[in-house]
């Protein structure tokens, strides 16, 4: 009777064990990859080249040799001559329109709605016009909208239904303006008085400022556009893991280690490192979500959640390690496990993106030597 009393006890602890409260935490850690181009461009044709023209009127802000430097593509180099991908850009002309003095009006009232402090701000909105172009030329992709078309005229043309026609080959100018008509706000003032004298005073060093602003606003545009058309930069961030924060639970102090463990092995994670030493030592605490799946397999919903949180970290995880088909497998364990379904949608999606980057640029990784 007593072993049959002990048996009946250990499977209660046991079960209750199980039954503790479920909160999960979000806990962070770093990481860093390639951020791959819509692009492909073979490696040996992977240069660029930049021409800038500027007018003598617009002055030392747009110096041509300092705007020619800050133009960029990651992974590629540049080049004088015959670039495979070519920017072209323009700062033709600026002016100032005048200026109209503003004001805001600040009030304190006290619990009865009176008013009981009142100050008035002044400022000048300086009205400008810029006008400038920037060209970006380099091999392009047709869209599918494009393509079809393109096949279409073919089969229509006698001699086109047998020509050999690589995509590769299709070029496109990608331009946009670089022309702004807009304002200018400066500093407050407590008197308007001080605003003119302000604005008379600095109207040399607020064009400048306008000046470099608007020179600085059309090099970032052309560089992200470069950058997602073209280029291999270093993306670089924080994530995140869903790790269980009940310090009651069983699991509580395997998660603290398993968590603290990602966190210091995610810092070795570089875009400019191969990840297999990484991946490596990730594996252990990856074996242990994935012994989580089995070990949590009822339905009550404290299990469910733990093995939600199993799939999602390995997910993220796998995604991290340039493992799409990995992440969208254990995407695909998280939707049908049915807490959160949307997270696994989320991953899935991320999955065939990754997967479509890595094979458009012939590549199996975003993480390189």
């Amino acid at each position: 009777m007593k072993h049959i009393l002990f048996g009946a006890c250990v499977v209660f602890l046991s079960i209750s064990s199980f039954a503790q409260k479920v909160d999960l935490d979000r806990f962070s850690f770093d990481y860093s990859y390639l951020k791959l181009p819509k692009e492909y461009i073979d490696p040996a044709k992977r240069t660029f080249g930049v021409r800038v023209e500027t007018s003598k009127s617009l002055g030392i802000v747009t110096d041509v040799n300092q705007i020619y430097d800050r133009i960029r593509v990651g992974g590629f180099d540049k080049v004088g001559q015959n670039p495979t991908v070519g920017v072209e850009v323009q700062f033709n002309s600026f002016k100032i329109l005048g200026y109209e003095i503003k004001e805001r009006v600040e009030e304190k009232k006290d619990k009865d709605g009176r008013v009981t402090e009142r100050k008035v701000y002044y400022w000048a909105e300086v009205k400008y016009s810029s006008d400038g172009n920037y060209a970006i030329m380099g091999p392009r992709t047709p869209t599918q909208k494009q393509a079809e078309a393109q096949a279409k005229e073919m089969e229509k043309n006698r001699f086109l239904q047998q020509a050999n026609v690589s995509n590769e080959s299709f070029k496109v100018m990608s331009g946009s303006t670089g022309s702004y008509s807009q304002t200018y706000k400066t500093s407050e003032f407590k008197n308007s008085m001080d605003v003119r004298d302000y604005y008379r005073d600095n109207q040399v060093l607020i064009r400048e400022e306008i000046t470099r602003e608007w020179v600085n606003r059309t090099i970032s545009t052309i560089n992200q556009q470069l950058a997602d058309l073209y280029g291999f930069d270093e993306s670089k961030g924080r994530d995140h893991l869903w790790i269980l924060d009940s310090k009651s639970h069983p699991e509580y102090p395997i998660q603290q280690e398993a968590i603290k463990a990602v966190k210091q092995l995610m810092t070795e994670m570089s875009a400019f490192r191969n990840i297999k030493v990484l991946e490596k030592n990730l594996g252990p605490v990856m074996s242990y979500f994935e012994e989580l799946k089995r070990k949590y397999k009822g339905s009550d919903k404290r299990e469910q959640k733990m093995r939600y949180s199993a799939y999602y970290n390995l997910a993220k995880l796998y995604y991290l390690l340039d493992r799409p088909d990995d992440s969208e497998k254990e995407a695909l364990g998280l939707i049908q496990n049915g807490f959160d379904t949307s997270d696994g949608d989320m991953f899935v999606r991320q999955a065939k993106v990754l997967r479509e980057d890595l094979n458009r640029q012939k590549m199996e990784t975003r993480h390189f030597e």
